[in-house]
Parts: structure tokens; sequence; C-alpha cells
């Protein structure tokens, strides 16, 4: 049973309806309802201080990530208590292995992205979310949007764009990377590096499937139980945005 904190919470009528009937459909499996409960301050910290609808539909996308992982076997740990300035959403164990995973949501109100503008925004996003990578651990970004959403093309073409750009324009490359406090080059290629793989939807049939990118430059390549692990967790239905 949801913690009654949480339900008195969710069933206020300024709650975004779409987001309490997710939730309570995901808390039908008992781990997820363990990991609500177990994080609950944490949960209704961010929940509070979300002030609008989009800000809610940020927090349900991280709670979405927690339902497949947690539902997929997996301990879910709610922004894990590390020494370092900014922290990953998620750590992530199971069989003795652990990674740690990055949540970004592509807000589409906020985001007006011409189809072949998105790769940019890829790359933006690869910029914004290594940072929060875990030096010398497996680091993974899900990257996840309604509507248009970016496609594994514009993953490649983000970061090819991203090389060629510190190869070609290194100033333009370093005035964009010190926005994010990154101070050179060489400290980005190591935040890089630290990002084992991207989640990013794959357009099949139609459909947004899905699935695993995984960057040639990492200093940790997934291992395979992983890439099985998370294959198993990712291919449940996305049915909130």
């Amino acid at each position: 049973m949801i913690d009654s904190e949480i339900h008195t919470y969710m069933n206020d009528s300024s709650f975004d309806t779409n987001l309490r009937k997710r939730i309570l459909e995901w808390s039908k499996e008992s781990s997820f309802v363990n990991f609500l409960n177990n994080n609950k301050n944490k949960i209704l910290k961010k929940l509070r201080t979300a002030q609008e609808t989009e800000d809610k539909r940020d927090v349900g996308l991280e709670l979405y990530v927690a339902f497949i992982f947690a539902t997929s076997n997996c301990e879910v740990v709610y922004e894990p208590n590390l020494p370092i300035q900014k922290k990953p959403d998620f750590k992530i164990s199971f069989d003795n292995l652990y990674f740690f995973c990055e949540v970004k949501r592509i807000r589409n109100w906020i985001d007006e992205i011409l189809d072949e503008e998105m790769y940019k925004k890829c790359g933006d996003i690869i910029c914004e979310k290594a940072i929060q990578s875990v030096p010398n651990e497996i680091n993974i970004i899900y990257i996840r949007t309604g509507g248009m959403a970016p496609d594994y093309g514009d993953l490649e073409s983000g970061f090819e764009n991203l090389v060629n750009l510190m190869g070609k324009k290194p100033e333009e490359f370093s005035k964009k990377i010190k926005k994010l406090k990154i101070k050179s080059i060489e400290e980005f290629k190591t935040y890089w590096g630290q990002v084992s793989a991207v989640i990013i939807p794959k357009v099949k049939n139609g459909k947004f499937i899905p699935t695993i990118w995984n960057n040639p430059n990492a200093t940790k390549p997934l291992a395979d139980i992983s890439k099985l692990k998370i294959n198993e967790a990712i291919q449940k239905p996305f049915r909130y945005d």
C-alpha cells in the first residue's frame, strides 16, 4: 500500500490527474510501492517543489524509470548519496552489479525543435547530463519525450556534431561547455568518457522503441549482462508523459 502521506498529496485536486493515474497503475507492483515508500521524503519534496505541470511530469518520468527497473528485479536507489557535486538520479543494482542512471525529459512546449535540429538538442543533452556521471563507474542516460522524440540517428549525429565542433571550432565548443561550468575540452572529454550508454528511442514501424546507444568513447563500456537487464527494463511499455 502506498504511504498515506503520498496518497493524500496525490489526491489533492491540484495534482496532475494523469500522473496520479499512472502512479496508481504502477503501484499495482509491490516493488514499485516499496520504492515509493522507501523514498517518501525525497519524492514528496520533488513533487511539492515542482510548481508547474511540466515540472511534475519531469518527476513523473523519473518515477517511471524507477518503476521499470524496480519491476525488473533491481534495487533502485533514488538520488544516491555520493561525494560529488552533481549527483545522478539513480543507482541501480542487480546480481552484484550496478550502474548509475541520469534521466532527461525533453519538453515539447519549451523546445520547439525542427526535425533537422533534433540532433543538436541531443548534443546539448550529452553536454548537460555527462557532468552528472560518476567517476570510474558505469553511467547511463535515459532520454524521453512525448510527441516528437529524438531518434537513435539524432543521438549519433549529435555526438558526431560535438566531436566535429571540438575539432574544427574549439572556441565555439568551449563557449558551449563553459555555460555548464565545464572549464575545458579535456574536462568535457573526461565527463563524456564516463558515460557508458544512452537509452534513446529508435523508430521502428512508425513507433519509438527504446534502445541502447553505446558510447564509443566510454572508458567503462556496459557489460553484456547489464545490457540484457537494461533491455528487459526498457521494453516495458511507455505509458506516461
